[in-house]
């Protein structure tokens, strides 16, 4: 064999294993590009769990604002019953005196 055989011989064998290894790459990136794909459904499903909590937690602020506004109204009366104010139409004068002290 003369040079140029080895020549085209060797371009042939290097041009083989880097086609060969651009394959093996692109199989390489395919099964990443697969991976990557099922670890972002997994980042979607909790995303989704998250929000669900977020919305609860929302929805319970919510209802303890609520509760507190209602407590406060009910302090509030009570403590305008307590001192004769509130529900009680008229002067207090106008009470039959059973009450009266000593």
């Amino acid at each position: 064999m003369d040079s140029t055989h080895e020549f085209i011989i060797g371009a042939i064998i290097q041009t083989v294993v880097f086609i060969l290894s651009a394959y093996g790459m692109i199989l390489k990136n395919d099964y990443s590009n697969k991976i990557l794909k099922e670890e972002l459904v997994d980042v979607k499903d909790e995303l989704k769990k998250l929000a669900d909590v977020v919305i609860t937690q929302a929805v319970q602020t919510t209802r303890l604002d609520s509760l507190n506004t209602q407590f406060a109204l009910l302090q509030r009366t009570v403590e305008d019953l307590r001192r004769g104010t509130g529900w009680i139409k008229g002067s207090r004068q106008q009470v039959d005196g059973e009450y009266k002290g000593k």
